[in-house]
């Protein structure tokens, strides 16, 4: 009988029985799961080289421009070689394995997370603490490639027990979280352990007690971010606060903010509102009031978390955003286009329609064209692309594209120059968007509908070409 070996054994003895429950992903999924983990490493090396040259050359500080510099356009080529690879491979999305917003928050796991380790080990300029002179330059040259490597090799684990998972059936999440959160092994072991060995020669003024302390550290740094890395790519709920050093310690804790702006639906992209009150479903007790450039922000949130907010006013219908999934990143250009009482009834008499308030919920997003926003002036949707819903609705709820002059047209039956879709009294429950076009891959939006709300995912989280 032959043995099991290695990280992959920990998620194929507890989850094998559970494959057979579900189904697994097609060919052409599985293939899009793959391929953007790949890309994702391969920017994450590009990035990694680029680190570590900046650890090396500092004899401070990590300088951060330095960090985000490209010199040999190495990380440009990843960043367009990944979007790419998406447009190619991710056209049918899968359920899983994948980030709802596959290219941005890719490209931020593959360099926001590798300047962050290097950062961590690194960024005060005093690692190990003590160490000065020509002594110190070799121990933080030392920590900064062995730092490098292991990150590289981790990367590269995690990926080849993704493949081994899918190709022996894997039919949800769960067996690729658990390579993210698996323990170095195979090429990832010998660098962990070359590591040690170079740090003890390099550092050369420490007691073998402070060699051992430094390298530990290192590998939990490197665990800790390249379990990040992969859940952030993937998609996934790996616990990286375990992974790194077996404790629930918060150690692998990331935190991360989001910013918006609330514009009013008929002085968009220049409106602002005031007063508007936005809160956080999932945690009801955040909340903040927009000044008068109709800003809102919130800080110390859980990167990876499910984040939906909620806009109340007045003089407004309640609205809902779509609910958003926290990259390495955080997320950016959040907008509500904030709709008055009277053109929502306006909207709601052009589509003969009388809301039920207390037991459906409207549903709305936009097909954005690449790079557009809210704050961009003029059109910015992508014409000709259809809309899945899971779970789907009778055809009297939808969908209903918007015409070019930005009005509700049941005659369309495909998106237009304005991009707006709309699913209309719908029964409350947890819906995904999807949507279609030959030759482009769009991001995917997760809905929470309530009774009474307008929920509407607006660009760049809506469905948004990658």
């Amino acid at each position: 009988m032959t043995r099991c070996r290695g990280a992959f054994c920990a998620w194929s003895l507890v989850l094998l029985p559970a494959l057979a429950l579900a189904t697994p992903p097609s060919p052409e999924q599985r293939d899009c799961i793959l391929t953007l983990a790949a890309r994702t490493a391969a920017l994450a090396t590009a990035q990694s080289r680029q680190a570590t040259a900046c650890a090396i050359a500092a004899t401070g500080a990590i300088d951060p421009a330095c960090l985000a510099a490209d010199p040999d356009g190495a990380i440009a080529a990843e960043t367009a070689a990944l979007r790419a690879a998406v447009i190619e491979r991710c056209q049918e999305a899968p359920e899983f394995g994948t980030d709802p917003r596959p290219v941005p928050v890719a490209t931020a796991a593959g360099t926001v997370h590798v300047r962050g380790l290097a950062t961590d080990l690194l960024g005060d300029g005093t690692v190990p603490a003590g160490v000065a002179g020509p002594d110190g330059a070799r121990c933080r040259r030392a920590v900064a490639l062995g730092a490098g490597r292991l990150l590289v090799r981790t990367v590269k684990q995690t990926l080849a027990c993704q493949r081994a998972a899918l190709r022996a059936g894997a039919a949800d999440a769960t067996p690729l979280a658990a390579c993210a959160a698996a323990p170095a092994g195979g090429n990832a072991a010998r660098a962990a352990s070359k590591l040690r060995s170079r740090v003890g020669r390099a550092c050369s003024s420490l007691d073998p007690a402070a060699v051992s302390a430094l390298a530990d550290r290192v590998r939990a740094r490197v665990a800790c971010r390249a379990c990040r890395l992969a859940n952030a790519a993937g998609g996934l709920d790996a616990d990286c606060d375990a992974s790194d050093d077996g404790a629930a310690n918060d150690s692998c804790r990331m935190r991360v903010t989001l910013r918006g702006d609330v514009l009013p639906f008929h002085l968009v992209p220049d409106g602002r509102l005031a007063g508007a009150t936005i809160s956080i479903l999932e945690h009801p007790e955040r909340q903040v009031i927009t000044g008068a450039d109709g800003h809102f922000e919130f800080d110390d949130l859980e990167e990876g978390s499910e984040v939906t907010l909620v806009l109340s006013h007045p003089d407004y219908h309640p609205i809902q955003n779509g609910t958003m999934r926290l990259g390495p990143a955080g997320a950016g250009l959040v907008t509500f286009q904030a709709v008055v009482t009277p053109i929502f009834q306006a909207l709601a008499a052009l589509l003969q329609i009388t809301p039920d308030e207390e037991h459906a919920c409207q549903m709305v997003t936009t097909f954005t064209r690449f790079g557009k926003t809210m704050y961009d002036t003029g059109a910015h949707g992508e014409a000709g692309a259809l809309v899945q819903l899971a779970p789907p609705l009778p055809a009297e709820h939808g969908p209903v594209y918007f015409n070019a002059s930005v009005l509700p047209d049941r005659t369309l039956t495909e998106s237009s120059d304005d991009g707006g879709v709309l699913f209309i009294q719908v029964p409350p429950g947890e819906y995904v968007w999807t949507a279609s076009k030959p030759g482009t891959a769009f991001s995917r939006v997760k809905m929470r509908c309530r009774p009474g709300f307008l929920v509407n995912a607006s660009p760049p989280w809506g469905l948004q070409v990658q």
